[in-house]
């Protein structure tokens, strides 16, 4: 090394050791990662969390650098705020760069970053403009939801129970040495699983770390007993939500009981927080368990040169899947259409909306159904439907409905709505332009082997919605474990139905609070249909297999059985695995998963 070189490293140290060093950051809040929704009804408001003393010691010393919140609309002279106190003057603001701040998430950075000195404080946001915007996500806390709607300040997770879900609102916390903290969370307060069947525990974890966690430990306890510690590989970065799974061997007896789980070490080391690192939820073991159905609403029209894929797919999954898929084809600009479901928007079709989740769009094809659906059958919804309805009078021109509700647990302050949809299938007098014909694109479900334009019966068809947003009050705000909620109304037929005795009523429940479908049920109008749920009214045996039959011994009613697939098999020479029994005793029937080990 010559000189020159020696004396050019030294210099470019030198310059090294007197740039700054930039410090850690991280995000601390109650809310998860998903797109927030709205929260009350104002134009014009303000919101706010608060940071408990418990939380400030953890991070005193640190710096709260910025204000990272999201709106469910747009918004106009957006200023964030850092206080002691929500009816003082706030000891930080800081206003958006911009005067129009735009859905989603955004950040604003505070000139002068405020030091966390170990009490407790808010962070919050004010906001004016044209829309609802103040946002909130799918997670709860009793700090999370602070909002002044006009009336003044009021904890709402006080005023409203848990519909009052957390803001979308984080602290940018800056510092060296950040602690180590995990926000372990449920999308569900209660747990429903099947006697004597493998079963699952669902949760997920949100980093309000510094560094990536590589190395998670979580242990879970029932009813207070002995803690098993389950490992986790993963690469979870900073303010990133994972999803993990614990599988169990199932429990032998029907009761309730109550399931922990917790975060016990994170890339070997404790959690700092232990508060908002674990979750204590019910858990029932019944005879039968509440089904959870994949309703997928598809954009069509019969000028559509691609959309028999859409019209194979929602066949082949009303086959294969009767008891957890419902299908809805909604047309668009032909003669097939409903003004009644103009708010739900395809750019193109087809298309899909899976329980309208508007955020994404699907596909129709069989292959993206089969996956959600089966999904779907791991997860517990929140209740069961049932349904009854029948036509009123002899010209069927009027149905009467009963929609039943049944919630695995209670709950407070909810938002959910019932909302009804008239199909008719075997729809006869119409072509479909078919893009598939002659087989150049492959097989579509037979229609390859179709003409171009193709005369086919159209299925599905939606032909009135009768409350796209649902009906308000149709289910209460409060409810008990295991308490069915009934709600009676009658509806018209429209004149447009060809064939009465080819509809079906579908019941769908609504979260209004999010407009996403939480379950449904289909029923084949004049018939009745139960949901899987509630088995022991039904006065059917808990089924058994022997050897290599099913045991229906003593049961009167009709029993078929089906594989995962929707195929029906005879009861005898049955291999090992999950099967699908339908039992029928009168006008009930119940449909229940057993495994053949």
């Amino acid at each position: 090394m010559n000189r020159k070189q020696l004396i050019a490293i030294v210099a470019l140290l030198a310059m090294m050791l007197c740039l700054p060093i930039k410090a850690a950051k991280t995000y601390w809040g109650y809310c998860n990662g998903v797109d927030p929704v709205a929260f009350g009804t104002k134009n014009t408001g303000k919101c706010a969390i608060y940071i408990p003393a418990d939380v400030a010691q953890v991070y005193k010393g640190f710096t709260v650098s910025a204000v990272k919140y999201g709106l469910a609309a747009q918004a106009s002279n957006v200023e964030v705020f850092i206080t002691k106190d929500l009816n003082a003057d706030p000891i930080v603001t800081k206003k958006a760069a911009v005067s129009n701040v735009y859905k989603g998430w955004n950040e604003v950075a505070l000139t002068t970053p405020y030091e966390i000195d170990g009490e407790g404080f808010y962070i919050g946001y004010s906001y004016s403009g044209e829309n609802v915007s103040m946002g909130v996500t799918s997670t709860f806390s009793e700090n999370a939801c602070w909002a002044d709607l006009g009336d003044g300040w009021k904890n709402y997770t006080t005023e409203m129970g848990e519909t009052a879900k957390a803001l979308a609102i984080q602290a940018r916390i800056t510092g060296d040495n950040l602690p180590l903290d995990l926000m372990l969370y449920t999308e569900q307060k209660d747990i429903a699983v099947q006697k004597g069947e493998p079963c699952k525990f669902d949760f997920s974890v949100k980093n309000l770390s510094a560094v990536v966690v590589r190395n998670l430990q979580v242990g879970y306890s029932i009813d207070g007993g002995e803690e098993t510690v389950c490992d986790f590989k993963t690469t979870m970065g900073s303010n990133i939500d994972k999803s993990f799974t614990i599988e169990h061997d199932g429990f032998n007896v029907v009761g309730n009981h109550t399931l922990k789980l917790r975060v016990v070490s994170i890339n070997g080391k404790d959690d700092v927080y232990a508060p908002n690192s674990e979750q204590t939820l019910a858990l029932s073991v019944k005879n039968s368990v509440p089904v959870q159905r994949l309703v997928v609403e598809e954009g069509t029209g019969t000028w559509c040169q691609f959309c028999p894929k859409g019209i194979v797919g929602l066949r082949k999954a009303s086959e294969a899947y009767p008891n957890h898929f419902i299908g809805i084809a909604i047309h668009r600009s032909d003669n097939l259409v409903t003004n009644t479901y103009d708010n739900l928007v395809f750019e193109s079709l087809p298309n899909s909306y899976f329980n309208r989740n508007t955020k994404t769009v699907i596909e129709p094809s069989f292959e993206s159904i089969e996956t959600a659906v089966k999904n779907l059958m791991e997860k517990t919804p929140v209740m069961g439907v049932d349904a009854n309805a029948k036509y009123t009078d002899s010209g069927k021109k009027k149905i009467s409905v009963e929609a039943l509700t049944t919630f695995l647990g209670a709950h407070k302050g909810m938002n959910y709505r019932l909302s009804f949809v008239l199909l008719e299938s075997g729809i006869t007098g119409y072509t479909q332009v078919n893009a598939f014909a002659g087989g150049k694109l492959g097989e579509m479900g037979g229609f390859e082997k179709l003409p171009n334009p193709a005369t086919i019966d159209m299925d599905h068809v939606a032909r009135i919605n009768y409350s796209y947003n649902g009906i308000e009050g149709s289910i209460p705000a409060d409810v008990e474990a295991d308490e069915t909620t009934r709600y009676t109304t009658t509806l018209d037929v429209p004149s447009t139905i060809q064939n009465p005795d080819n509809c079906d009523l579908v019941v769908l429940v609504l979260d209004a609070n999010t407009g996403r479908i939480e379950n449904a049920v289909k029923v084949e109008l004049g018939k009745h249909t139960t949901a899987i749920y509630d088995a022991e009214q039904l006065l059917i045996p808990d089924f058994s297999f022997q050897g290599d039959r099913l045991n229906v011994d003593g049961f009167s009613g009709s029993v078929r059985i089906f594989t995962t697939g929707g195929v029906e098999v005879a009861n005898s020479n049955l291999a090992p695995g999950m099967y699908i029994v339908k039992a029928t005793a009168g006008n009930q029937t119940v449909t229940r998963k057993l495994i053949k080990r």
